[in-house]
């Protein structure tokens, strides 16, 4: 009778434990979740994300480096005749740049961010909306003519990589330089 008494006892408190135990890891809160992300985790989808950024932009912003390098070739006063580009040859390319800037600003948008930079999501959001913004701000600027400033979208986009940046430092990562990585 004692083992048959102990046996139940015994039971009894092995199922007030586990239910005591489920009780708790069911009331956790997001922010629980949040916090015990790990830092290495974080590192590396802050790698993909920033991958995932550059192969989005490299097609939409191929025309604009290529419309940029025949602008520069036709204002250079070096370039002799026969390695001068057309007139044409110039708009045609301004105009295909006209039609990726819209396309690049959508595609920037619409990038999701991954679960594990929850929180930096407001920050990569205000830096994606400048990098978006500054494809945008390029449409409008494009002349044929020779710039001697710097423009309104290259200060959007320099907003967005130092935006960026500090994300990656508080992750204890160099800033990454996505221009270069587009040229």
């Amino acid at each position: 009778m004692k083992k048959i008494l102990t046996t139940l006892m015994l039971a009894v408190l092995v199922l007030t434990l586990a239910a005591c135990g489920s009780q708790d890891s069911a009331t956790g809160t997001k922010e629980d979740k949040e916090e015990k992300i790990d830092p290495i985790e974080v590192k590396s989808a802050l790698m993909d994300f920033q991958s995932e950024m550059v192969d989005v932009l490299q097609d939409s912003h191929k025309p604009f480096t290529e419309f940029e390098a025949i602008k520069a070739k036709m204002n250079d006063p070096e370039t002799t005749a026969e390695n001068m580009p057309t007139k044409e040859d110039a708009e045609a390319l301004m105009e295909e740049a006209k039609s990726a800037g819209p396309k690049a600003a959508e595609d920037i948008r619409s990038m999701e961010i991954p679960v594990e930079l929850a929180q930096y999501e407001e920050d990569l959001k205000a830096a994606l909306e400048d990098a978006a913004a500054s494809y945008e701000k390029r449409v409008e600027e494009l002349t044929l003519e020779k710039k001697e400033t710097e423009s309104e979208a290259d200060q959007l986009f320099a907003n967005f990589e130092e935006k960026l940046g500090k994300i990656f430092e508080a992750s204890d990562l160099l800033p990454p330089n996505i221009q270069k990585e587009l040229e």
